[in-house]
């Protein structure tokens, strides 16, 4: 927990400090307790947080950052912008623990990645990892903040969907690795073509910190992986196989379905390793990952297994799942929901994905209120009864978080 006092957080934003009072973390949520904490009043496209403050005080409040006056009987450290003070009060954080920290982005498998790091790192010492999705400008440093002197590794996921947005959260947490997962298809609709998301993704690379690069990519860098690569994977069954890093070599089972889970695993290997760590250490760091909900999760209920893919999509993400059903015995069926974010191409991807699924021979291949080009439903109740019928099988559901696919699975599992 962050302990400081108002007046050095005011030397921090470069404002005025009326009153120094200790200060035990930052908050920006009024719905939560927040004693002893300060409130940074965030303004967004639909919310002022500055109405909330009085709010913050009941919640125990001790002082407030505005960027404008307000009525709260509180210390107010007036500054020109709250986001800006937010970060730089997170910066702040970071600079004064020094942990060394590992930026991670990419189009698919950034989470996976990341959490396979921490649990290779925090074998070795206290580790803080981005936790959920909070990958953006305000949870990067919502992550920051929650750096305590104990945690000697930070792993911070980055996500964006334009320009320039990376290249803000590295400034921010100014990593000593910095990691590019792959370059997809992920989100490409918002960045207005592949040539801007490679280059938004390239913006987490800089000349002061060790770059690991993909070798399917077109980046370079210090350490590399994948085919060719530094680190990289050999004699694979399913998911286990041999991982070499540069002369060294052991075996992995790892306990999670998929092709793309080994190179998110060689991705995290070469982290680790850029961080010195042994080879048996990453090894039993991979072994002890779990997959997350929503991502290649298998439940078992009744009579069916369910793989649960239903957190994001793209088209390339979508035809790693269908190669993962497609490994499962008996009847196979896959539920499709829309991929979002894939600009005026979308049509496109549908219809691809649609054909690659038919490709594999998968038995039943239904969609969700989206067109790829299979039997579709727009209703959820009949979607769910049509499933019900089918007995000692194994479904897949696949889509982007608009598709809430997770609701169709609460309706079978009941």
């Amino acid at each position: 927990m962050l302990k400081t006092t108002t007046c050095t957080l005011a030397k921090i934003l470069k404002t005025e400090c009326s009153v120094d009072v200790a200060v035990t973390g930052i908050y920006t949520d009024t719905r939560k307790r927040m004693d002893g904490g300060v409130f940074v009043a965030l303004v967004g496209e639909n919310f002022d947080a500055h109405d909330y403050v009085e709010k913050a005080q009941e919640m125990g409040a001790v002082a407030v950052v505005v960027h404008h006056s307000v009525v709260v009987d509180l210390p107010s450290l007036v500054v020109a912008d709250t986001q800006v003070a937010f970060t730089q009060i997170a910066r702040w954080n970071l600079e004064r623990l020094k942990p060394k920290v590992v930026a991670i982005t990419g189009s698919n498998g950034k989470t996976t990645t990341k959490n396979m790091l921490k649990n290779i790192l925090k074998l070795k010492a206290p580790t803080l990892a981005t936790k959920g999705n909070l990958n953006n400008h305000l949870g990067v440093p919502m992550t920051l903040l929650k750096l305590e002197e104990k945690h000697q590794y930070a792993v911070i996921e980055m996500g964006a969907n334009h320009l320039e947005e990376i290249a803000y959260l590295r400034d921010m947490v100014n990593p000593d690795i910095a990691l590019v997962t792959n370059t997809l298809d992920a989100h490409i609709g918002e960045f207005g073509g592949f040539e801007n998301l490679v280059k938004a993704k390239g913006e987490i690379y800089a000349s002061h910190s060790q770059n690991i690069v993909n070798t399917q990519t077109g980046f370079t860098g210090d350490i590399s992986f994948g085919e060719g690569g530094d680190i990289f994977a050999s004699e694979i069954n399913n998911n286990q196989f041999c991982l070499t890093i540069f002369n060294e070599k052991i075996t992995v089972n790892l306990p999670l379905l998929g092709r793309h889970n080994i190179d998110n695993a060689l991705s995290a290997s070469a982290c680790a390793a850029a961080l010195g760590v042994n080879i048996a250490t990453i090894k039993q760091g991979l072994e002890n990952t779990q997959a997350e909900k929503g991502r290649l999760n298998v439940i078992h209920y009744d009579e069916m297994t369910i793989i649960d893919d239903s957190y994001n999509a793209s088209p390339s993400s979508s035809q790693y799942a269908l190669e993962v059903l497609k490994g499962f015995a008996g009847e196979k069926i896959a539920v499709l929901g829309q991929m979002a974010e894939l600009g005026d191409k979308s049509e496109a991807y549908h219809q691809q994905v649609g054909a690659f699924a038919k490709s594999l021979d998968i038995e039943y291949l239904y969609s969700y209120q989206a067109d790829y080009g299979v039997q579709n439903f727009d209703n959820a109740e009949e979607l769910v009864a049509t499933l019900k019928q089918h007995k000692n099988a194994t479904l897949l559901f696949k889509g982007s978080r608009v598709a809430k696919l997770e609701r169709i699975i609460e309706k079978i599992c009941v």
